[in-house]
């Protein structure tokens, strides 16, 4: 029996578009009960640097293009080697059920404590201790967690798209041309807007004609040799041996096929390895590329790179999720190939998996169902840009389940769009070593994706380079928004330290950088992901638990926060016990992965203990910022004091 891609999409979007108007609105307005009358952080603490007032079609954009990321892409793109139903369950089901809750609460929670970020909340929910647990927490998913991405962007310029070089980069400068042109020069937003999607769409077209061959550059004169010779090589009729853009992969794989092993085994080490100061490779040097942007993009004005970039990312979102789903549908109405799904419904067991469905499909799609990364920008940078209260339906609820709809197309390119080549002996989903390291499976979304493109007339290779920039892009967001979260937090524990001199943007954006470094120099490839999966999912199941607080001490119903957290955290605990066996025989041993896992979990452990023990206080004596007898000032800096003396 075969499937349609695009009836499983549509009856997707269609759950997806009822649980907005039905669900969504029920928990806005009698469950966290958003008020238009009460004025936001953005106005009541407006800086002109992280608290600014926004319209929410700018700031849809920027928290959409801040939480989509990587997460909706590569955790679908790995999971579906597990089977399309699951992947396409998961994903509708949980990013109603849950992640969407999750986002909404945590955005709430954050409005009624005056933008402060969630970590910080549970001082006052659940004790000075459990921020200070929370807080580290954090920190450590943050780090994996763009440690992971740097690894993937880094693959992906160098292995499979490097035609995405040139627009990743140039928008840069074209966001802060938009930036300065609305907030500096008055330009209307429309102008401002069409002039950097024309500029942007400029960028694509260069970068596709001009790619960025940037994997020979720290070779041997003689693999540089072998790699022009390559180049230049053409078949009989006279077209490229190599088709253009190529990555690493494809050169190596054509140096291995003609006997050039000597020259394939040094491009695949600067491609892969970490260098040295006496040896660098080209993997080291865009690792520092992209931590040096991480830390400017963190200390800059919001208004000045992160908003506009994003916003203008949220454009080429918008546009490359409509094409997808009209060459989808073009791929049906002609009965073409890319309609039918070929993986098979279910699998159970994989082929060197080191483990199932049951825990790991869970933790290996995190951000298409439920990301504890969103409550920290929920809570970290879209709260102190939220106009209206009632703007955090639409932005909260609502990017979430957009957000599950693009996982549901990223699953459809990778098990319609790819072919049935891919799940047979030999492709890249024969077996989890065959689907190969973080860069394989994006790279299979641009190929399936470009496939569905192909059917509205759009070459394939302008397909394939709109999508590669597109997952890029998108990648590089995140890691600008998260390096900027994780200073958030950074100038938390140094002022819960009570080391205030080190809490200013420059000192906590170096700290961030330095823990991102330390996770994206690691060789660890997909287990990266799945540990920070698994951390992700754990401080979803532990913001869902600090909401569920929040609303048990105002008297409102809490099960709708509760049962989520539950699931969340069996699951996740489960599955970190589990990665943390298996990482014990890995070889060779990656002793820090194992450190941050134990860590994690006995601070999770902690962390639980000291809800509960709040849970057992009671409603007594809790009061929200602003009433009558709320804490503040010198009571909050000496349990910040006192915190630190507990913990050591």
């Amino acid at each position: 029996m075969t499937h349609s891609a695009v009836l499983v999409t549509l009856i997707s979007f269609a759950i997806l578009a009822l649980a907005y108007v039905v669900y969504g609105r029920f928990l806005a307005r009698r469950i966290f009960r958003l008020d238009d009358s009460r004025p936001t952080p953005a106005h009541t603490m407006q800086d002109g640097v992280d608290y600014v007032p926004t319209r929410v079609p700018v700031l849809f954009g920027h928290h959409f293009a801040s939480i989509a990321g990587l997460g909706p892409i590569l955790g679908p793109a790995i999971a579906v080697i597990w089977g399309w139903l699951p992947a396409v369950l998961w994903v509708v089901i949980g990013s109603v059920l849950i992640g969407a809750v999750h986002d909404l609460g945590a955005l709430t929670v954050s409005l009624r404590y005056r933008g402060r970020s969630i970590g910080d909340v549970t001082r006052e929910l659940i004790g000075p201790r459990a921020r200070f647990l929370f807080l580290l927490i954090i920190f450590f998913l943050m780090s994996l967690a763009m440690g992971a991405f740097v690894n993937a962007i880094t693959s992906l310029f160098l292995s499979f798209n490097p035609d995405a070089i040139i627009p990743s980069f140039g928008l840069m400068l074209v966001a802060i041309g938009v930036g300065v042109a609305v907030y500096k020069l008055r330009v209307g937003l429309g102008p401002a807007t069409v002039v950097g999607l024309l500029a942007f769409a400029a960028l694509i077209v260069w970068g596709t004609e001009q790619p960025v061959l940037s994997y020979d550059w720290f070779v041997t004169p003689q693999t540089r040799a072998a790699v022009e010779e390559a180049r230049a090589e053409t078949t009989e009729d006279g077209q490229p041996v190599l088709e253009s853009p190529y990555g690493a992969t494809a050169v190596i794989t054509h140096l291995r096929a003609t006997g050039q092993t000597a020259a394939a085994a040094d491009l695949k080490h600067t491609v892969d390895d970490i260098g040295t100061l006496q040896q660098p490779t080209v993997r080291t040097m865009w690792i520092v590329v992209l931590l040096g942007y991480a830390f400017a993009a963190s200390v800059l004005p919001v208004w000045l790179l992160l908003q506009p970039r994003d916003y203008i990312n949220s454009f080429q979102l918008y546009f490359a999720l409509a094409l997808l789903v009209l060459g989808m549908a073009a791929a049906f109405f002609t009965g073409h190939e890319a309609n039918v799904i070929d993986a098979p419904m279910v699998r159970w067991n994989v082929p060197d998996a080191e483990g199932g469905i049951f825990p790991f499909l869970f933790v290996t799609i995190a951000c298409g169902a439920v990301s504890g990364f969103h409550s920290l920008v929920s809570s970290g940078t879209t709260v102190r840009q939220l106009n209206r209260e009632s703007d955090a339906l639409p932005i909260g609820f609502g990017a979430m389940l957009t957000e599950g709809a693009l996982a549901v197309l990223v699953i459809m390119a990778c098990v319609a769009g790819l072919g049935a080549v891919a799940w047979q002996n030999g492709g890249p989903y024969t077996s989890w070593k065959s689907a190969g390291g973080l860069a394989a499976p994006l790279s299979a979304v641009v190929q399936g994706g470009g496939n569905f493109l192909e059917r509205l007339g759009i070459p394939l290779q302008y397909g394939m380079a709109f999508l590669a920039v597109t997952v890029v892009a998108f990648a590089m967001t995140t890691l600008d928004s998260a390096t900027r979260l994780l200073r958030f937090n950074v100038e938390e524990i140094f002022r819960s330290m009570r080391l205030t001199v080190l809490a200013n943007r420059y000192v906590a954006s170096a700290v961030a950088v330095a823990g991102i470094a330390m996770f994206s120099l690691l060789p660890a490839g997909k287990t990266l992901w799945v540990l920070f999966g698994t951390t992700n999912q754990l401080l979803a199941g532990l913001t869902l638990l600090a909401v569920s607080l929040f609303l048990f001490k105002l008297g409102r119903p809490v099960w709708y926060t509760l049962l989520p957290m539950f699931g969340m955290l069996t699951m996740t605990i489960w599955a970190m016990v589990a990665k943390l066996v298996n990482l014990f025989h890995e070889s060779p041993v990656q002793w820090l992965l194992i450190g941050v896992s134990i860590v994690v979990l006995a601070m999770t452990a902690w962390l639980i203990v000291e809800a509960a023990l709040s849970f057992a206080r009671g409603r007594e004596g809790f009061k929200l910022p602003g009433e009558p007898g709320a804490r503040g000032g010198e009571e909050e800096e000496r349990d910040e004091a006192a915190a630190h003396t507990h913990l050591g």
